[in-house]
């Protein structure tokens, strides 16, 4: 989506939604430096997500999927809004579909000539990836896998006393970027 090519499932969407990702940034622009008192123009945040079936490179079996892009909308139209954030998220319905999308995932990832480290603790399963040699915004992702309740499955079965409710739960594989490992 950043390279200015995003595929044809989400072409309409960024167009419509973020359209900031399809502005050329001039490389001849300036940075400029505020005073410590300088106010930001008035903006609003505004969150758009976009939820798919299928996805054009990621084969794995998932339930459904998610990309919200964040970003700052400013009431003078003349500036620019700004993408602030980009999660994209694929949800499962069991443990064993997610740990095998995950660890594809991460040897997708690992066969990159790039930083890397993966822990686990408490269940949460994360996979941080760096690019030291690129300053794009986007070199540094993680890949996290947790289990959500939120997206399980509910059962209600009666007891002796009335209804009982039982939850399975679903699991996420999260990208995001940024990361603590550079």
């Amino acid at each position: 989506m950043l390279s200015y090519k995003p595929d044809a499932s989400i072409r309409e969407f960024i167009a419509k939604y973020i359209p900031v990702v399809y502005k050329k940034i001039d490389s001849g622009a300036k940075w400029t430096m505020y005073p410590p008192d300088f106010k930001e123009p008035a903006f609003i945040t505004v969150i758009n997500s976009y939820i798919f079936y299928t996805h054009p490179y990621f084969k794995e079996k998932f339930k459904s999927g998610q990309l919200a892009i964040t970003q700052k909308i400013y009431d003078d139209q003349q500036l620019n809004g700004s993408i602030t954030d980009i999660k994209l998220w694929f949800e499962f319905d069991n443990d064993k579909d997610a740990k095998y999308a995950y660890k594809k995932l991460i040897d997708t990832f690992s066969s990159f000539n790039v930083l890397k480290k993966i822990t686990s603790n408490k269940g949460v399963e994360k996979a941080e990836f760096t690019d030291k040699n690129s300053d794009n915004y986007y070199s540094n992702v993680q890949i996290v896998l947790v289990k959500d309740y939120l997206i399980g499955k509910k059962y209600i079965m009666p007891t002796k006393k009335g209804l009982k409710t039982f939850t399975e739960p679903g699991y996420k594989i999260l990208f995001e970027i940024g990361n603590d490992l550079y």
